[in-house]
């Protein structure tokens, strides 16, 4: 008797996600445990995770982990990706999501924000890279999924060092998917427009005006709206399949309509 698989399958799976504190990073690990993943090691500063899991750390004991750690940092890239070796024996999915923004002009930047903008958003995906491909090599493959933005394909006002990070994900993605395409490893980005997270209203806060800074949000995107958490997590939920196993190399959009204006 053939059984056939359930679309968007990801029952063998491990996956490590980073940012799983709030937003995009949180209705991704949620989408992924519902889904039925195989192992789940998630990633973030923010030191009460084990109190924003506490209910699915009870619930998934066998196939989920929280640890806290920047992905800034290469002692602690080394050692949520051990976690991930020593629980699971392999990594077959990173994704990359953790993010820092501040919503400020490129002359009015302070150093140290540009600097932590692009360890967070780029140099955090070197980390990763230089302790996983070894890995993803030796088991005959792998998935990254970096989580891009609009502002790494468009302009807008007061992304600054956000959207210049942006930008450098979006070409670091396209080098690594050549780099390792004969290896079996694929690399894509996933671009949304503006979704409804912390990180969206505390930019808005910090513009001086939120409810302006909220309205041209709302009014940027073709469709009316901006997106919800669980909306961009279904994208890398397919992402993560076999189903997607010839997507490589792209920057996928998933805006709204924003970057077809």
């Amino acid at each position: 008797m053939h059984f056939l698989k359930e679309p968007f399958d990801i029952s063998s799976k491990v996956v490590v996600c980073t940012g799983v504190g709030s937003g995009i990073g949180k209705s991704i690990t949620n989408t992924f445990l519902a889904n039925g993943v195989h192992g789940f090691v998630g990633v973030d500063i923010d030191e009460t995770l084990d109190e924003i899991y506490e209910k699915e750390l009870s619930n998934y004991s066998k196939s989920f982990y929280a640890i806290c750690g920047d992905v800034s940092n290469d002692n602690d890239v080394k050692k949520y990706l051990d976690l991930a070796l020593t629980k699971f024996g392999r990594v077959d999915v990173m994704i990359n999501n953790a993010a820092y923004a501040q919503a400020i002009k490129v002359h009015k930047t302070p150093e140290d924000v540009w600097d932590k903008t692009f360890n967070v958003n780029v140099k955090s995906l070197y980390l990763n890279a230089k302790h996983l491909i070894p890995v993803m090599k030796s088991n005959g493959g792998g998935l990254i999924i970096n989580t891009g933005s609009i502002s790494s394909h468009v302009g807008i006002p007061a992304q600054g060092a956000y959207a210049a990070s942006k930008g450098a994900l979006a070409q670091l993605t396209r080098q690594m998917a050549i780099e390792y395409a004969r290896d079996n490893i694929r690399v894509v980005a996933v671009c949304p427009g503006t979704v409804d997270t912390p990180l969206v209203h505390e930019s808005a806060k910090q513009s001086g005006n939120y409810d302006n800074y909220m309205k041209s949000l709302y009014d940027g995107h073709p469709i009316g709206r901006i997106a919800k958490p669980e909306e961009i997590a279904k994208l890398f939920h397919y992402l993560s399949s076999d189903d997607a196993s010839f997507i490589t190399g792209a920057n996928i959009m998933i805006d709204g309509g924003y970057t077809a204006q």
